[in-house]
């Protein structure tokens, strides 16, 4: 087996680690509190085949030499995190995207050079669109003061962690976090006009193997991705529509669990 195809079954294993990163659906709204300033956000280094199904954190972010930065066919680009309190969650979440006009990362960095801080108030990320067509608006609310003491960001011990569990690959060595990830303050500029979706924490849970799904179950999964389809249809025709899906979406996204009514209409 040859690298890139050993990366790309590491990198499909991943589904189902990605509650600890915040993420906002179509439509959909979120308040925040950032648990970090702009100048303590982590720059994570990623190389990526969309072809390939792979998205993975370059090696030298734990510490190691990677075996992936001269690799062949794949795509390194940068994303930017930090550690936030989502109230709907009720728990710190990792905010992390790159920066592109489909993310809320420019206007972020537009907060913090209006207010010179984005620790101070809560905000409302609330998301537009899909795919190619996401936009996101950022409302700051007023200031005041957190009182949530217990919430607390994520050591880089825990942060790297979370980061090997959601992106795993065969050559991490465990226990390594020898290497603390670089801040945004000193993070390159070379991405900031990729114009292209984010690698979003959709991935993980869209590129199931759907064969071993039922109907129903498939039905399900597309009522939760907002797939327009109709219930009690073939295996093959979720399928089919999930895996167009899948070759449109370069997002991430945490699937919430089956509605009741979805059941319902199944049922009907």
């Amino acid at each position: 087996m040859g690298l890139l195809d050993k990366i790309k079954s590491d990198s499909q294993k991943s589904s189902g680690s990605m509650g600890k990163f915040f993420y906002v659906k179509d439509g959909e709204k979120k308040r925040v509190r950032f648990l970090q300033d702009m100048e303590d956000g982590r720059e994570i280094v990623f190389h990526d085949s969309y072809e390939a199904n792979i998205k993975l954190p370059c090696r030298e972010t734990y510490g190691e030499s990677c075996p992936y930065c001269e690799e062949e066919g794949l795509r390194t680009r940068t994303q930017y995190a930090w550690c936030v309190w989502d109230y709907e969650a009720k728990e710190v979440k990792i905010f992390m995207f790159p920066v592109n006009q489909c993310t809320p990362v420019g206007s972020i960095g537009a907060m913090y050079e209006n207010y010179g801080t984005i620790t101070d108030r809560d905000y409302m990320i609330e998301r537009h669109g899909k795919q190619q067509s996401t936009s996101y608006t950022v409302i700051p609310m007023d200031k005041n003061k957190f009182r949530n003491e217990k919430a607390k960001p994520f050591s880089d011990k825990a942060f790297l962690k979370i980061l090997a569990e959601a992106f795993p690959d065969e050559a991490a060595k465990d226990g390594n976090t020898k290497m603390k990830p670089k801040s945004a303050s000193k993070a390159s500029k070379k991405d900031e006009d990729d114009d292209e979706m984010e690698w979003s924490e959709a991935d993980d849970e869209d590129k199931k193997d759907y064969s071993d799904m039922s109907a129903k179950e498939l039905y399900n999964l597309c009522k939760e991705r907002d797939i327009e389809c109709e219930p009690k249809k073939p295996q093959k025709y979720y399928i089919n529509l999930l895996e167009e899906d899948d070759k449109a979406n370069d997002d991430w996204g945490d699937s919430d669990d089956t509605d009741d009514e979805d059941d319902d209409e199944w049922e009907e």
